[in-house]
């Protein structure tokens, strides 16, 4: 039998290290686990059309904002339409993040766009709030922020 020489000892050195680093992104963890699709075992205690439809009415779907057929953002959050322009749509701002990631609050640009926080474009929304309420409509009272969020962790169903 033969014995391998040195240059393919260095060639399968060479794959063996490629192969064994494959998928972990060099942290030799294998990188970030891939989030799973938002299921949930309880029954929503957050409605769409009951409590966020409403939220929407109020401060957002106004004459000069998130209405009619150029809306602010291209979102338009009449009631019949807000749904479907929201769950699951990419950001027109950041187009990384979807409007409504359904599980993860945290990750779904609307929520960052009410709270003012990290990594918007633009002015935080309600547009003029806390200090102006927009023309026509309110600033979002201390609980309708934390009820879209809930919206949202409950897999934000179309209920």
């Amino acid at each position: 039998m033969r014995t391998p020489g040195p240059r393919t000892i260095a060639v399968l050195a060479i794959l063996g290290v490629l192969t064994g680093c494959a998928g972990s992104g060099g942290e030799g963890g294998g990188g970030a686990p891939p989030k799973r699709a938002c299921t949930t075992t309880t029954p929503p205690s957050v409605s769409f059309s009951m409590d966020i439809q409403p939220i929407f009415n109020r401060s957002c779907a106004l004459p000069t904002c998130h209405i009619g057929p150029v809306p602010a953002g291209t979102q338009d959050l009449t009631a019949g339409v807000a749904y479907s322009q929201s769950v699951n749509v990419p950001s027109t701002q950041e187009p990384r993040l979807k409007r409504v990631k359904p599980g993860f609050p945290d990750d779904s640009y609307m929520v960052r766009k009410l709270e003012g926080g990290p990594h918007i474009s633009g002015a935080m929304m309600p547009l003029g709030c806390p200090a102006v309420p927009p023309a026509g409509g309110q600033c979002l009272g201390p609980d309708e922020i934390p009820a879209i969020v809930q919206w949202i962790t409950e897999c934000a169903p179309d209920n």
